[in-house]
């Protein structure tokens, strides 16, 4: 799961560009842009939660984002007739009279995320450079966090004008792998498939992954789509926002699944799925290329947390009692986001994704998928009959 929730600077610039491109378009690639990053990049949660049930993995990728999609439209919906664009605003106002306990709820959801994702991301990059380069994995946590401490300091222009082209890059890089691999001699896709038999899966188990794999997407997929509402017109464009969203997610994910059954079982059981795919193609290029780009993505999800932190905690009041300077502050809220992150990610990544991520997901799909989906439901009929 790739969740950044960015600062609300990010967001009026976004809002104050004049763009060709529909809202309901520049909506749906927030949401895809955003589910796009390191855990997807490197395959491990869509084997976990996809692949690993077979041609159960085919279907149940298109049930995950069509729930998120239909809590999307609400969410989207609501956004627009009643002109909040801030997740904040927008659970006080669509939860009210229980406003502070939904608050709080979606306040756990992120700090929880704000511990898991860049934890993911400083694992996943410290292994993908054991991997390449030959580097001990503490040498690579430690290069992630000296790094994005810079990248915080002195280089946040640079890594929030970079996010798009490296979400772009990322997407380049899956599609290559998609291709490729499907075509490598050291592919079985007609063998695997052939052997595969829904009968051996768990149907039930299939799908109730796929829903946990929706629960913890849906905080920080929500109140992103959230933020860059401004330019919707009907409810129509809502409804064409949350459904290109759905196709282009699905799609992604499916593609994702599809070539893991030309390397089954070893590409699931690998730390790693896409990569260990991208060694068996057999292009040095693709590989270098495919590190590069994850390990710069996993940067900028990390610095994108480390924005939202700031934003949110920064200018409260016991802090600047505390401490003075705005500096300092941001530096302390950041240095202590990267030392617990990198004590999440000693846990490891198939710790993270198979258990951190699966508790999240439970907690979400009771706290804020399922409530936003039935209270945007109750709100759209009486707002229709009002």
């Amino acid at each position: 799961m790739e969740t950044k929730i960015q600062g609300q600077t990010e967001t009026n610039q976004i809002t104050k560009q004049k763009s060709v491109v529909p809202p309901f378009v520049g909506i749906a690639a927030v949401w895809f842009g955003t589910h796009a990053g390191p855990g997807v990049a490197s395959g491990k949660q869509v084997a976990t939660y996809f692949a690993s049930y077979g041609k159960w993995g085919i279907i149940t990728p298109v049930l995950a984002m069509a729930l998120l999609g239909l809590a999307m439209y609400y969410s989207l919906e609501y956004s627009r007739v009643h002109k909040i664009h801030d997740f904040k605003s927008f659970t006080n106002k669509f939860f009210h009279p229980y406003e502070k306990l939904f608050s709080a709820f979606f306040e756990i959801s992120f700090l929880v995320t704000s511990l898991l994702a860049p934890g993911l991301c400083i694992a996943t990059s410290a292994k993908l450079l054991e991997q390449f380069f030959g580097l001990n994995m503490w040498v690579g946590t430690v290069m992630m966090v000296v790094i994005s401490v810079i990248l915080v300091i002195y280089g946040a222009e640079l890594v929030k004008a970079a996010s798009t082209a490296l979400t772009v890059g990322i997407l380049v890089v899956i599609a290559m792998l998609v291709v490729l691999g499907l075509n490598a001699s050291a592919g079985a896709f007609s063998a695997n498939w052939a052997a595969s038999n829904t009968s051996d899966y768990s149907h039930k188990g299939a799908i109730w992954l796929a829903i946990t794999y929706t629960g913890f997407q849906t905080t920080g997929n929500i109140g992103n789509c959230i933020s860059v509402s401004q330019g919707l017109k009907s409810k129509k464009e809502s409804m064409m926002s949350a459904t290109l969203g759905i196709i282009l997610n699905s799609l992604m994910l499916v593609a994702i699944v599809i070539v893991n059954f030309a390397y089954q079982p070893d590409s699931i059981k690998s730390l790693l799925p896409n990569y260990y795919i991208v060694q068996q193609i057999g292009y040095p290029i693709l590989e270098s290329v495919y590190v590069v780009f994850v390990i710069m993505a996993s940067l900028s999800t990390i610095i994108g947390f480390a924005f939202a932190l700031v934003a949110r905690y920064g200018s409260k009041e016991y802090m600047v009692k505390r401490i003075k300077t705005e500096k300092s502050r941001n530096i302390l809220i950041v240095m202590t986001m990267l030392v617990l992150d990198v004590m999440v990610s000693t846990f490891g990544i198939a710790s993270i994704v198979n258990i951190g991520y699966k508790y999240l997901g439970y907690f979400a799909i009771f706290v804020v998928l399922f409530p936003v989906i039935i209270v945007g439901n109750i709100r759209g009929r009486k707002e229709k009959s009002a």
